[in-house]
């Protein structure tokens, strides 16, 4: 009897342990996942202000600036997922539908996302920019309570009221009668949010098919060559000064602000799942203000900040997990 006690002390003790270090395991994930993430969101926001160092002071234009990095971003993530996958890389394009939504979503969702951001940073600075970005999860809100014909949450509508006073405070600065930014930020801030609705809708199930850096990699490669014949980069390169500055800031928006911001976001997806991925990636428009402050010696007013209240609030509103419905 001592000896039967004995052995099932032992199987408690040993299912305890095996507990304690799946716990620990979950614990070390989900901090990993959570560090990825917020620094996913660094290196984005950290991108559109090395962008317009570049405008300011290089010569770049931010049509060269984003054809060239989607190409050779493109390149970098499918050369990456040529090593993993072999052949498979391809095979997208054996599929006659799967091809036209792929080149769909590089040209209307990646080209034309990274086009009106980057035009908007040009024309005003990377915090505005970003934030006005940051109002499509709204709009995919909006969208999907239209096709679902269901009205929104009362949260949702909390997000929605916020978004549009942010946008409200950041445009007119409370005077309603005035523009306290140029149309064309507001304009090519609002398109990029637009094109990020379709750059998160027009994939629909393809990177579940082939996997995310196999899409995104054909998106950003198929994006870019279809600029060439319209920035024409080679005529306008002689123009950049060129230096070791304008390497830096070349380097960090393709290298850190595409493809490792990327594959640290996803791989933060992978470890705590989208919607706490998502939340915390809600550091890059926070990001992109505090550095647009300290290397760009960009002002913010009272009201500016008001409005990035209310948008990047709205966003953690609509990335909070929903309660089951019963």
């Amino acid at each position: 009897m001592q000896c039967v006690i004995t052995k099932e002390s032992e199987r408690v003790k040993v299912e305890n342990t095996n507990i304690e270090m799946s716990e620990k395991m979950r614990r070390r994930e989900t901090m990993r996942g959570t560090a990825l993430t917020l620094m996913g969101g660094v290196f984005w926001g950290l991108a559109g202000v090395f962008g317009k160092y570049s405008f300011e002071h290089k010569g770049m234009t931010a049509q060269w600036l984003v054809n060239v990095r989607l190409i050779i971003a493109g390149l970098i993530l499918l050369t990456t997922v040529y090593i993993k996958q072999k052949k498979d890389t391809f095979r997208v394009w054996k599929n006659a539908r799967h091809t036209i939504r792929m080149i769909l979503y590089g040209v209307i969702g990646i080209a034309a996302c990274q086009m009106t951001y980057y035009m908007a940073v040009d024309d005003s600075n990377a915090g505005i920019a970003t934030v006005l970005q940051y109002t499509a999860p709204v709009m995919i809100m909006i969208y999907l309570s239209i096709r679902n014909r269901k009205l929104p949450e009362v949260s949702e509508r909390v997000a929605l009221i916020l978004a549009f006073g942010g946008i409200i405070l950041l445009a007119t600065h409370g005077h309603l009668t005035e523009l306290s930014i140029s149309k064309t930020t507001l304009v090519l801030g609002l398109m990029s949010a637009v094109a990020t609705v379709f750059y998160n809708l027009l994939p629909g199930n393809l990177m579940d098919e082939y996997s995310t850096f196999a899409i995104v990699g054909w998106g950003m490669l198929v994006s870019g060559i279809a600029l060439l014949p319209f920035v024409r980069p080679w005529n306008t390169t002689p123009l950049i000064t060129w230096d070791w500055q304008t390497f830096l800031c070349t380097g960090v928006v393709i290298i850190v602000g595409t493809v490792l911001s990327f594959g640290f976001y996803m791989e933060g997806v992978r470890l705590i799942g989208g919607s706490r991925a998502s939340l915390f990636a809600s550091v890059e428009p926070l990001t992109a203000t505090i550095a647009s402050v300290l290397f760009m010696g960009v002002a913010f007013s009272v009201m500016d900040l008001l409005g990035f209240v209310g948008i990047i609030g709205a966003v953690v509103i609509l990335s909070l997990p929903k309660k089951a419905e019963k």
